[in-house]
């Protein structure tokens, strides 16, 4: 079964049609963007995908969740399946790296405080910020935030990850290292959708990419002309 797949798909927003006979399917370890405009519809089809948009036509599930039937008490449990990272990191500033993603355990169901720990420190060692637990965000740079959020999104063991711009806030050299990562991350079986505006990026990284625009998405092109492993140190 495919992570996500949509036919003939529209979305709304405010009584207005944003994206139209929406074609999409996305497979397990696949990593694919979204490139457009801004206000082209990036955001609203990713909105979509995680229950904050409905699908207003046509047919399309994300992991076992049928879109067109989701109930409102289903949506914690579709983003329990799916990691959301953001441009802007959206931690909490008030509370320490650790804290943070106890947070987030606690508040998808989790209630064992030592598995609590355990998995937040687990999901830090993955993307090599486990010495950064105790730091509070602010003492940390903008890489290090991201990968903070991409550890956060990793929590529920996800069959998927939305990433919405998550290198639009980073220096180019930070942008490689986070999106090394999320490459790694698909590798290893957990799909990723990336929206982005950065096309220095897809073209070193490489993969399917969808071009919003008109109202409507398609796929431009199929790259395949990286492997991030061999560019890890």
């Amino acid at each position: 079964m495919s992570v996500i797949e949509i036919s003939s798909g529209k979305i709304y927003q405010r009584n207005s049609l944003v994206l139209d006979n929406i074609n999409f399917k996305l497979d397990k370890n696949e990593f694919v963007y979204v490139i457009g405009k801004t206000g082209s519809g990036k955001s609203s089809f990713l909105k979509m995908l995680y229950g904050e948009l409905s699908l207003a036509d046509g047919a399309g599930h994300v992991s076992e969740f049928d879109l067109r039937k989701l109930k409102k008490k289903q949506i914690p449990l579709l983003r329990r399946d799916i990691g959301i990272v953001f441009q802007d990191f959206q931690l909490l500033m008030d509370r320490s790296v650790k804290k943070n993603l106890l947070f987030v355990l606690k508040s998808t169901g989790w209630r064992k405080k030592k598995e609590m720990e355990k998995r937040a420190l687990e999901v830090l060692g993955m993307v090599g910020v486990e010495n950064k637990a105790d730091r509070m965000p602010h003492e940390l740079s903008g890489g290090e935030q991201q990968r903070v959020a991409v550890a956060r999104a990793l929590l529920n063991r996800p069959s998927l990850i939305l990433a919405d711009e998550p290198t639009g806030n980073l220096d180019p050299e930070t942008s490689e290292e986070i999106m090394k990562l999320l490459t790694a991350i698909a590798q290893e079986g957990t799909s990723v959708l990336m929206a982005t505006h950065d096309m220095a990026l897809v073209d070193k990284f490489g993969g399917r990419v969808l071009r919003v625009e008109n109202g409507g998405i398609k796929e431009i092109s199929s790259i395949n002309n990286f492997n991030p492993f061999e560019a890890m140190p």
